[in-house]
């Protein structure tokens, strides 16, 4: 069922190919450290239905995109701004949650719970792992809480400022948080 789905994105993707635009080479983008350089990074959700490209308006390249499970801010996340702030200079992180998300209704014990059920002889794998459920943190509490990291974070650049938003899924508003 889903590798049928999948093939007719891959029939999409070759009906799309005539207008399809290249993007400059990377070496291109590469900019020096600097505050006047500085990028817009967004750290989001991964939930298909959440798209920060579709409501933001964002044109290919305005910023970077960083989409995760809950949109928490974890090792992936760290790694991602490490090797892209290489790149380009992060000049804005935007930690942006939104409501009706999973990592709202799961808990880490529930999420450990399922998989050890889908495969009993891994439950060690599992057992006590954090997979950055926010149910007890709350939506607004999740989103300060990975604010806190990345201000947290060693390789944060002096000149980078890091909000907080959350986009209301009922009614499509962002709403400033920190």
């Amino acid at each position: 069922m889903a590798e049928a789905r999948f093939q007719q994105l891959l029939q999409r993707n070759k009906n799309n190919l005539p207008p399809y635009i290249t993007p400059p080479p990377i070496q291109f983008l590469e900019t020096p450290q600097k505050k006047e350089n500085g990028a817009i990074f967004i750290i989001s959700c991964s939930d298909p239905r959440i798209e920060p490209a579709d409501f933001l308006g964002l044109i290919k390249g305005e910023a970077g995109v960083i989409r995760v499970a809950g949109g928490r801010v974890e090792g992936q996340v760290l790694r991602g701004l490490e090797i892209m702030g290489s790149i380009a200079p992060i000049g804005l992180v935007v930690v942006m949650h939104h409501s009706d998300c999973g990592g709202l209704y799961r808990t880490d014990e529930d999420v450990g719970m399922i998989l050890a059920e889908r495969n009993p002889g891994h439950v060690h794998v599992v057992e006590g792992k954090v997979f950055g459920t926010f149910g007890k943190l709350g939506l607004e509490g999740s989103i300060v809480d990975d604010v806190e990291k990345i201000k947290a974070w060693p390789f944060l650049p002096k000149f980078a400022a890091v909000k907080g938003y959350a986009f209301i899924t009922e009614t499509g508003e962002l709403k400033e948080v920190i």
